[in-house]
């Protein structure tokens, strides 16, 4: 029976609990129903993208924006009166400098004419140092003066030559050109009236310092001058002077003295003793570069000259004694001296030949004092360093140094550069 009455129980209950959960199902669908057309109906609320307003456009071109209360035409002054000022233009210059030519550029090398005759334009240069000669029709050469501006090289030419070449040592690049041949003309000088000039007093006639007399007989062989005296004592010495150096020569118990000298030019003034001059000529010397090494200690010195092409560790095997031979391919030395009382001198000369161009080096050797220098030639002797000259001259452009060597101690044997002396400072050019 309990069972019975259970089971009744649970049916009643089922029963009436079906209605409330069926109304409760019913409205919970409608509210999905409503959420639904609530989310389907109601606009998008997704964020735009800002745009930024456009900035309006006044006279004045500030692009500011418009306050409130101000109207455009007061906007556009106060935004020109506030806008930075332009920068003036800059004014082109009346005499505007010259440009250089760059270094880079070609090259070019010209005959100019100008107000006094010709010159000679050569550009770009571009190094410090500079060496210029040139080569007539007839194979003579010329080094003329000239000065480099703005990169610019510039040389005044004679008149009346033809020039075929032109040889350059542009820093250490040598430089070849050739011209095309063409005489550069003359123009008429003219002669001014020579004012007169008033009779100076007649002056006593110098009286001669020697026995010898001023006049000599003088012959030019190998750009060397031998001048000859006649009618000395003997033991007396005569006295030629050349570019500020004094040649000496002693007469003998014939009463005649001898003097040599090496000429530096195609014309050279020798001045003799009572201070009269007289000119003697070189004819070879504008085809010929000539170093001369002269000094007046009693000590034997070495002259060597190296031309470009060979090698500095090869000059001890150059000769050094006088060479006559036609096959010397190369220059020779001309004249060479013993120690001795006097100016005494060495020559070497290379012909123009149309070898290796560029610097040539010269060396000196002391073969007195030998590899290892004893008495008078070492220490503080009298003869331990011996000063000398060297010279060129020619086609090359003059030019005079003086050098002495170092002292050394003695009994110490010299090194290879003590004993070769090397000079640096003064170097022919080819």
């Amino acid at each position: 029976m309990r069972i019975l009455f259970k089971t009744l129980g649970v049916a009643v209950l089922c029963a009436t609990m079906q209605p409330v959960l069926a109304e409760t199902t019913a409205e919970a669908a409608a509210a999905a129903e409503v959420r639904q057309a609530v989310r389907i109906e109601a606009p998008s609320e997704l964020p735009k993208a800002a745009v930024a307003p456009a900035a309006p456009e006044t006279e004045g071109g500030a692009g500011l924006a418009l306050p409130k209360g101000f109207d455009a035409p007061k906007l556009d002054q106060k935004a020109v009166a506030q806008a930075p000022t332009p920068a003036p233009i800059p004014v082109a210059d009346e005499n505007p400098a010259p440009v250089m030519p760059a270094c880079d550029d070609p090259r070019t090398v010209e005959l100019v004419e100008t107000d006094t005759g010709t010159a000679l334009v050569v550009a770009p240069i571009c190094a410090d140092q500079v060496r210029l000669s040139l080569t007539d029709r007839d194979g003579a050469i010329l080094k003329p003066e000239f000065n480099v501006i703005d990169r610019t090289l510039r040389a005044d030419l004679p008149c009346g030559r033809v020039f075929k070449a032109v040889k350059m040592m542009v820093g250490f690049q040598p430089v070849s050109v050739g011209l095309v041949p063409r005489e550069l003309p003359c123009s008429e000088q003219v002669i001014e009236a020579a004012m007169p000039v008033e009779e100076a007093a007649p002056t006593a006639p110098a009286v001669p310092q020697s026995g010898c007399g001023n006049a000599f007989d003088g012959a030019v062989v190998d750009g060397i001058l031998t001048a000859g005296f006649s009618g000395c004592n003997e033991g007396e010495v005569v006295t030629l002077t050349y570019r500020d150096h004094a040649f000496d020569g002693i007469a003998g118990a014939d009463g005649m003295a001898q003097i040599n000298l090496p000429l530096l030019s195609e014309t050279a003034v020798i001045q003799m003793a009572d201070g009269a001059e007289q000119e003697v000529t070189w004819p070879e010397a504008n085809r010929t570069i000539r170093v001369v090494l002269a000094w007046e200690q009693p000590v034997d010195l070495d002259l060597y000259v190296l031309e470009p092409g060979q090698s500095y560790n090869t000059f001890e095997g150059a000769a050094h004694a006088v060479a006559q031979t036609a096959e010397d391919a190369l220059g020779r030395m001309v004249h060479t001296s013993e120690g001795a009382q006097g100016l005494v001198f060495e020559v070497y000369d290379s012909l123009q030949n149309g070898g290796a161009q560029g610097y040539g080096t010269v060396v000196v050797t002391d073969v007195s004092r030998g590899l290892v220098p004893t008495g008078d030639h070492c220490g503080s002797g009298p003869l331990a360093g011996p000063d000398f000259y060297v010279m060129s001259g020619g086609a090359e452009a003059l030019q005079e140094m003086h050098f002495a060597f170092t002292k050394s101690e003695c009994g110490s044997e010299l090194s290879h550069g003590e004993y070769y002396r090397r000079v640096d400072d003064i170097r022919p050019f080819w």
